[in-house]
């Protein structure tokens, strides 16, 4: 009796050490996924950023070459530069949207495996001990 005590007191030592392992493992998938993913972030807020630069630099040279525009020019020139950045907008805001898409597709995928291989460590951990009964 105290033989099968000890044996189940190393066989639950045993599982609770895998389970911390695998658990460790995807802690460690997270953080590098989530570090990958606050790469992109800024590539893509860099991008913005050049974006917003260089369509200033080009409004910038319209306005000197409309300074003697008259004023329906000027306000058509004044419209067209706030419809493009509108546009500019929206592009960024839907490449932001699919950018956290695709991140959050990959985080559930990534959490399907994780729950996958914690099953099948339970399931083998139920196995094994129906065994030892």
């Amino acid at each position: 009796m105290a033989q099968e005590d000890t044996s189940a007191a190393v066989t639950g030592q045993r599982h609770a050490a895998e389970h911390a392992d695998v658990e460790r493992r995807h802690a460690g998938d997270h953080a590098q996924v989530s570090q990958r993913h606050l790469a992109a972030h800024e590539e893509l807020y860099a991008r913005h950023g050049s974006d917003h630069t260089l369509l200033a630099s080009r409004h910038a040279a319209d306005r000197e070459k409309a300074a003697d525009a008259t004023l329906n020019q000027k306000a058509a020139l004044s419209a067209r530069h706030g419809a493009q950045h509108v546009v500019m907008e929206i592009r960024h805001a839907t490449q932001l949207a699919w950018m956290e898409a695709r991140n959050a597709g990959e985080r559930l995928r990534m959490d399907q495996r994780h729950v996958a291989e914690l099953l099948a460590q339970e399931r083998r951990h139920a196995r094994e001990d129906r065994q030892r009964a």
